[in-house]
């Protein structure tokens, strides 16, 4: 127990800190450090790739309004949320609280960077390796993500 609130102090001072400096990992360094051989693995997998994904849609669809995007923006937050909360299983209000949360400060990020980019290469995703590997992973992700919420029953927005 002693090794788990150190390893989530340690989690959560990384992502403060990851929040204030405006910097972001790339998702394609971020899948090394899910164990996708356990259930709970894929879980994590999925909540943190859901809620990643359909932020930075959110975030593109706010400057680029596309149907896909706002659609997959939503199916996503929504799968961050139940995958959230099939890992969690307890207090499902504060499990919501805390993921519109998140999905905010990412947007709230994804959008500082597609500004930046804007301003810097008069383009919205091309020009930043960020922007681009990360939607490109996103695209990918979507149908896998897109399976688990239909295997739970969940409706998907077109």
């Amino acid at each position: 127990m002693k090794y788990f609130f150190t390893i989530l102090i340690i989690f959560i001072f990384n992502i403060s800190t990851a929040f204030t400096n405006n910097e972001i990992i790339p998702l394609s360094k971020s899948i090394k450090e899910f164990n996708m051989k356990t259930e709970i693995g894929k879980l994590h997998y999925l909540a943190f790739f859901s809620l990643r994904c359909g932020s930075l849609f959110a975030s593109i669809n706010d400057v680029i309004p596309n149907r896909n995007y706002l659609n997959a923006a939503l199916n996503l937050q929504e799968g961050a949320l139940i995958t959230a909360i099939m890992i969690k299983k307890t207090n499902q209000r504060q499990i919501k609280e805390d993921i519109n949360e998140e999905i905010e400060s990412y947007k709230n990020i994804y959008s500082k960077i597609i500004q930046k980019n804007y301003d810097k290469y008069n383009t919205f995703i091309e020009g930043s390796e960020l922007l681009s590997g990360d939607e490109k992973i996103c695209k990918n992700f979507v149908p896998r993500a897109y399976r688990f919420l239909k295997n739970n029953r969940f409706t998907i927005r077109k």
